[in-house]
C-alpha cells in the first residue's frame, strides 16, 4: 500500500514539472520554464509535506482551525517573498537587458505562486482525507474491538469487567439484568436494550432474554437451550431466532 502512495505520489510530482514547464513556456521560453520549474516544484513539494506530515496532523485534527489558518497565510507569504526574490534574481541580476527582463517580474511571481498553490492544494486535500479517513476506520475499529472484548457493569458496588465471550446468556427482571457465565451470575441495575446495545453478536429471542449464539445446545422455535436451561422465544422475535440459528 506504502509503495503504490509513494508510487502515486512521484507521478504527480513528474507530471507537476512538464505541466509547470510547458504552460510557463506560452509566458516565455521552455529554458525558463525549466529554470523556473527546478526551484518552485521542489518548494511545492516542500511545504505541501510541510502541511500533510506536520500543519494538518498537529492543527487541523486537533480542531486548532484558527491556528491552522495563521500558520497557512504564514506559509503562503514566506512561499510568495522566497518566489519574489527568485525572480528578481533571475530577471534582473542574470540578464543582459535588465529593462526588458524587469517587466517579467511581476508575470512571473503571479504565475509561480499560483503553479504553487494549484499543485499543492490537490496533493493536501487527497492526503488529508485519506489520513483522515484511515483515523476514522482505526477509531471504528477500536471501538468494535473494545465493545467485544468486554463489557463493565456495576453490582454490589463493583465495577465488573466481563468479557462478552463469557457471556452465555442474559435475562431482564424490570430494571435490573442476571449476566449468566460459566461459572457465576453477575447482577447489575442496567435494561435489556442497553446490554443488547453493547453486545452487537448477541441475539434478542424474548423481551426477557438475550442470549449468546456461541452456547447454543438446541433450538426450535419455542426455546432455546443454553447450559440446560429452557429459555423461551418471544412471538416477535421467532423469525430472527430462526434466521440467526438455522444459518449457523
Amino acid at each position: 500500500m506504502e509503495r503504490q502512495q509513494a508510487l502515486i505520489h512521484s507521478i504527480y510530482w513528474i507530471s507537476a514539472f512538464v505541466i509547470f514547464t510547458l504552460c510557463y513556456s506560452f509566458i516565455d521560453s521552455i529554458s525558463q520554464g525549466l529554470i523556473y520549474a527546478s526551484v518552485s516544484v521542489p518548494l511545492t513539494i516542500g511545504i505541501t509535506y510541510l502541511f500533510i506530515y506536520w500543519a494538518v496532523p498537529s492543527f487541523l485534527f486537533k480542531g486548532r482551525n484558527i491556528l491552522f489558518a495563521l500558520l497557512t497565510a504564514t506559509i503562503l507569504l514566506g512561499v510568495l517573498n522566497i518566489q519574489i526574490v527568485f525572480a528578481l534574481v533571475q530577471r534582473i541580476f542574470l540578464a543582459d537587458n535588465i529593462g526588458a527582463e524587469s517587466a517579467f517580474i511581476p508575470w512571473d511571481t503571479l504565475y509561480l505562486i499560483i503553479a504553487t498553490i494549484l499543485f499543492s492544494l490537490p496533493a493536501i486535500a487527497y492526503e488529508t482525507l485519506r489520513n483522515w479517513n484511515n483515523k476514522q476506520q482505526e477509531m471504528l475499529q477500536l471501538h468494535q474491538n473494545d465493545k467485544e472484548e468486554y463489557i463493565q457493569v456495576m453490582s454490589d458496588g463493583k465495577t465488573y469487567r466481563i468479557a462478552c465471550g463469557d457471556i452465555h446468556f442474559i435475562e431482564s427482571y424490570g430494571d435490573y439484568a442476571h449476566i449468566h457465565s460459566a461459572d457465576r451470575k453477575i447482577i447489575t441495575r442496567m435494561t435489556l436494550k442497553k446490554l443488547d446495545e453493547l453486545l452487537p453478536n448477541f441475539v434478542r429471542v424474548h423481551r426477557s432474554y438475550i442470549v449468546n449464539p456461541d452456547f447454543c445446545q438446541a433450538f426450535n422455535l419455542d426455546e432455546i437451550i443454553i447450559d440446560k436451561k429452557e429459555i423461551p422465544v418471544g412471538r416477535t422475535y421467532k423469525e430472527t431466532v430462526s434466521n440467526v440459528f438455522s444459518s449457523q
